[in-house]
């Protein structure tokens, strides 16, 4: 196949800021199957992606896994933060193509190809139905409304403009997606948030107490993203969705994720207003036990179970702490306490000193924590060859980030699992470096939302 090959810099204003995107990667179908692997860029959202367990979930998942068997290529997720990550990265030749609906702005389109997988939606205000109703935007005025997403910042900053000021808005971190933002209003943490309507609609069904009937912008198209110079890509893109987009399998997706979704299940436990957690006090009665902050313990509970007791995983995993039931045995739950809270947190903990004990080499303790918890969600074996890979290539053995996490993250190759040094082989270790960014990311967000 002929490449198109093209070297694009280009300015784009998002939301209130000016943000530099340059498209320096001449990459194309040629160059994808010479790599061996389709990478996608996607964000954990209900529809798009979030995992299950090991489990990897989501619309725009499966149908990228679909088109990746279409292409007989094994797939690769990364998951950004933002949209504005989304373009960052896909222009830095760091993926292949967006499988997110951005939205289809002018800018977006002279970055970017846009795809026939495409959908259409508005903007709506999402507010508590037992609270003191809005019925027109303009009643903002005064009003704190909060979003993360640079598409609904500047959608709220053009509508302060259109009805003359003084709407207050504030803008929350990217470690909260829009259905934990729609959550936290529903929760009355939050008192205001935008989202596209698709996005709030789903959301309503699972947080009753939701109301998305305002509209607050014009529909909108939204589509896969590719790169200017990957031309053969987007054709390929554009002809398996033609062949898939009237099938069963299609429907069978928009039944499984748009119409109802498993990501939710985990949104159902509600946290009391200025606390964390439900469970606040055992975390606190707990933590000395492994030496921990207690926020610490309730983030990784937040990203194991979003504190529902009675979730059980694909893997088996239970409860708050999600505890295989051999590891909960050996921590003394029973069929009697495994789904309950106060035993479930107290046998994690313990599980979670125990493991903190195995990586005593590790001096700083900060770097121990994310030892510990990548070692909680794959288990020390996969952790200590990694350790081992690490020192063999000359990295730091005691360092996480852009050490031992990359030849965790290598362990997929076979070059490094067939390494002498392994002793557990194959590893797809993206879910477990993406959950210890996760717990810290949520620990942060703790340490600066509550008190001691």
């Amino acid at each position: 196949m002929k490449n198109a090959v093209f070297i694009l810099s280009l300015i784009l204003l998002i939301a209130c800021k000016p943000q530099v995107y340059e498209q320096n990667t001449p990459d194309d179908v040629a160059q994808i199957y010479a790599r061996g692997e389709l990478r996608v860029i996607t964000i954990e959202s209900a529809i798009s992606y979030y995992t299950s367990g090991d489990e990897q979930m989501g619309f725009d998942y499966d149908l990228a896994q679909n088109f990746a068997d279409y292409m007989d290529l094994p797939l690769k997720i990364v998951v950004a933060n933002s949209v504005d990550e989304v373009k960052q990265l896909l222009l830095n030749g760091e993926g292949d193509f967006a499988a997110y609906q951005m939205p289809c702005t002018k800018q977006n389109q002279r970055l970017f190809n846009v795809t026939d997988v495409t959908s259409l939606s508005n903007i709506v205000l999402v507010q508590p139905k037992d609270r003191q109703q809005i019925t027109d935007v303009t009643e903002l005025v005064g009003k704190e409304i909060y979003a993360n997403d640079s598409k609904y910042l500047q959608r709220l900053h053009h509508l302060n403009e259109e009805i003359g000021g003084g709407i207050i808005i504030k803008q929350l971190p990217d470690s909260l997606n829009i259905d934990q933002i729609m959550y936290e209003v529903s929760a009355h943490n939050l008192p205001l948030t935008i989202a596209d309507n698709d996005v709030a609609e789903l959301g309503k069904f699972y947080f009753k107490n939701l109301d998305c009937s305002i509209p607050a912008g014009l529909p909108q198209q939204k589509s896969w993203l590719v790169r200017k110079n990957a031309t053969q890509l987007t054709d390929s893109i554009n002809s398996w969705h033609a062949k898939i987009e009237n099938s069963r399998f299609f429907k069978k997706m928009q039944s499984q994720y748009l119409q109802k979704n498993s990501y939710y299940a985990n949104f159902e436990i509600a946290i009391p207003k200025g606390s964390v957690s439900p469970y606040d006090s055992v975390f606190k009665a707990v933590a000395p036990v492994v030496g921990w902050d207690w926020r610490l313990l309730a983030a990784v509970a937040w990203n194991e179970s979003h504190f529902n007791p009675d979730v059980v995983s694909s893997a088996g995993a239970m409860g708050v702490m999600q505890l295989m039931p051999r590891t909960g045995a050996k921590f003394g739950l029973n069929d009697s306490t495994f789904f309950e809270p106060k035993d479930n947190i107290r046998a994690g903990t313990e599980y979670i000193a125990a493991v903190k004990k195995m990586f005593y080499f590790i001096e700083n303790s900060d770097e121990r924590t994310k030892f510990v918890l990548a070692a909680y969600n794959a288990g020390q074996g996969h952790i200590f060859d990694a350790i081992a890979l690490a020192k063999k290539y000359g990295a730091n053995p005691h360092i996480w980030n852009q050490n031992v996490e990359k030849y965790l993250l290598l362990k997929s190759e076979s070059e490094y699992y067939n390494d002498e040094v392994c002793k557990l082989g194959y590893f797809r270790a993206s879910h477990t470096v993406r959950y210890v960014n996760d717990v810290m990311k949520t620990y942060d967000r703790y340490m600066g939302n509550s008190k001691k």
